[in-house]
């Protein structure tokens, strides 16, 4: 346990002395702001839940992937290129133990910024008398977390297979880009491919094989926003909202974020063994 909290604390204050992190954040928290005020003002023209979490929704899953795989990566890459990484395994120090105090690092560091963009959103509303749901942004905000969760996981593993920081970058851009951007055009082509009776059941395979959709469907259901899917997905609303859904999703985001964990000290563990 020490040897994590130091690892941890060592990676922590490491990441906070970064640029990188520090521009990321004022960006989160600049449009975390402008959602939050925008989105209640009464010339905006968005209609409360709806829109202003929908704005919100698309923030998270834009930018805080594209954060925790770039922030993750780059630093365990930056890491092993300057031989730090394999300076402290050589140590009397459990690879394990270095690889959880590493990943707790990271998060804490996502933590800061997702909190202060959401605290940030959060004093703007208050200032401009906004009629907020405590208990929405709560949620939200969780699932940010949790969202940023999986992606520093992926990240972990990003920087361990990477040679260089030039190659974790373009890893990084890549993964995001598949998950953020090209998976819904691949999903929609699919549709075209599968007979109709199995399109209900390839879309909910869809929603697992992805973690930018797992959270985006959970965020909208649990905010009582099933609405949107429209009446060709109610059997999906109902399924997901039931006790089975539930423990699916849960089970799937365990597996987001233990696979690539795994994966990530079965590396480390193989470099140790041939240095």
């Amino acid at each position: 346990m020490n040897q994590i909290h130091y690892v941890m604390k060592q990676q922590f204050t490491l990441i906070l002395r970064s640029k990188w992190l520090v521009s990321f954040g004022v960006l989160f928290s600049f449009l975390a702001i402008f959602i939050g005020y925008f989105g209640q003002s009464g010339q905006s023209g968005f209609e409360g839940f709806n829109r202003m979490t929908a704005s919100l929704l698309n923030l998270n899953l834009l930018l805080i992937p594209l954060i925790s795989l770039l922030v993750g990566s780059l630093f365990l890459a930056g890491e092993k290129e300057d031989r730090g990484l394999m300076l402290m395994l050589t140590y009397p120090v459990d690879v394990r133990s270095v690889l959880i105090g590493k990943y707790m690092g990271l998060f804490l560091a996502m933590w800061s910024v997702v909190t202060f963009g959401y605290g940030a959103s959060l004093l703007m509303m208050f200032v401009s008398s906004a009629d907020i749901s405590l208990p929405m942004i709560l949620k939200f905000y969780l699932l940010s977390l949790l969202l940023a969760a999986i992606f520093l996981a992926m990240a972990v593993l990003v920087g361990l297979l990477s040679k260089t920081r030039f190659q974790a970058l373009g890893t990084s851009l890549f993964v995001w880009a598949f998950l953020v951007l090209f998976y819904e055009f691949l999903v929609m082509g699919m549709t075209f491919l599968v007979a109709k009776q199995w399109i209900l059941f390839a879309l909910s395979l869809s929603i697992f094989l992805n973690p930018v959709e797992l959270i985006r469907v959970w965020s909208i259901l649990s905010l009582d926003g099933a609405a949107v899917f429209g009446p060709s997905l109610y059997e999906l609303t109902i399924w997901a909202n039931g006790w089975q859904g539930k423990v699916l999703f849960t089970v799937a985001t365990l597996v987001w974020i233990l696979v690539p964990f795994g994966l990530s000290s079965f590396v480390l563990r193989r470099r140790v063994g041939n240095e």
